[in-house]
């Protein structure tokens, strides 16, 4: 249900070497965070959870205002079609509370003219 999960902004772009995914997680911890790109290679799968932090839930008496989503968190994203990604290759990581993720794009080999014997 949707009420279980919050989801996270993210950007989804491409460079001339990959597929980029770029994901807002202030206030994650990397050890806390899942990156599954699935089977057929089309989708990205970023879940994790955000804690509240303990000191400050502590102090806390009243709530005025309510913004940042805490608890877990997913976020499925389509890549782009068409994107041949090299899956042996695919990198995260997390800076400035901001989780990358780096799928590089297969090199394509370019066509070689092929010589066709002819029987008779």
């Amino acid at each position: 249900s949707p009420a279980r999960f919050w989801e996270p902004q993210a950007d989804v772009y491409e460079t001339r070497e990959a597929v980029k995914v770029k994901v807002e997680l202030a206030g994650v911890r990397p050890d806390s965070i899942q990156v599954e790109l699935s089977g057929d290679g089309r989708q990205l799968t970023i879940r994790g959870v955000r804690e509240d932090e303990r000191t400050e839930a502590v102090d806390r008496i009243l709530f005025h205002q309510m913004e940042i989503y805490l608890g877990p968190f997913e976020r499925v994203l389509s890549l782009p079609p068409g994107a041949d990604v090299e899956r042996d290759s695919v990198n995260a990581s997390y800076r400035d509370g901001f989780l990358i993720v780096s799928l590089p794009k297969r090199a394509r080999a370019t066509p070689e003219t092929t010589q066709i014997p002819v029987q008779g």
